[in-house]
């Protein structure tokens, strides 16, 4: 780790908030927080409702970094699924993640974790994905949304979902590759021998902007 860290260009680093929750998946935040862990550039914290300890996969016992309350201003929020249909009404949460995502250059969801960024109006009027048990269930609670199926994430800009449990990986290293550079990302990935990942595999959503930009 020390040698991939060193061979990195050293910058300011940006703040990930991980959002974890009793029943939360285990891969879906243990697989992104590898990923930013990993790669020099990103200071990786979890924050929870509280700083009570909170249970994954019915065994894992985690204590959070930060509450809500008091968490460090997230420049990327990371918000696994797993039992997240509790914390779907929690209005604290949901103004939390509208808060964060004023400010904040990525809101990434894993697997279940999507229908936070639905119930906090930031999936209306784009393309997603999410774990493929839950895609009916998001599709009928965003039908402003469109929810695809087969895509192992979709990158609407500031906004990017990724399927369910180990594509949450995937998610996380598109987000290295889009702010630091495939190469890096690429690292990032043969240290974690995670051979599998395809950088091309999800959809990137062409941003009005750009095209606009693109026509002149």
């Amino acid at each position: 780790m020390d040698s991939l860290r060193n061979g990195q260009k050293k910058d300011k680093k940006r703040n990930v908030a991980i959002f974890i929750h009793n029943g939360v998946e285990v891969l879906d935040f243990s697989g992104p927080s590898e990923v930013f862990a990993s790669t020099e550039g990103f200071n990786v914290y979890t924050v929870s409702l509280s700083k009570d300890p909170i249970i994954s996969q019915g065994f894992i016992k985690i204590i959070p970094n930060y509450s809500l309350a008091d968490c460090p201003k997230p420049d990327i929020v990371v918000l696994p699924g797993g039992q997240t249909g509790p914390f779907i009404e929690n209005k604290t949460l949901i103004a939390w993640i509208k808060a964060s995502a004023q400010d904040a250059e990525v809101m990434l969801s894993v697997c279940t974790g999507a229908g936070l960024l639905a119930k906090a109006g930031l999936l209306d009027g784009k393309q997603a994905t999410t774990f493929h048990n839950y895609i009916d269930n998001l599709q009928n609670a965003t039908p402003k949304a469109k929810i695809l199926r087969n895509t192992r994430f979709v990158d609407n800009g500031q906004v990017i979902t990724t399927a369910g449990v180990s594509a949450g990986i995937d998610g996380a290293l598109h987000v290295v590759a889009k702010l630091k550079g495939l190469a890096v990302a690429t690292q990032t990935a043969r240290y974690m021998e995670y051979d599998k990942w395809k950088p091309n595999e999800g959809l990137v959503v062409e941003q009005p902007t750009k095209v606009a930009a693109a026509r002149k």
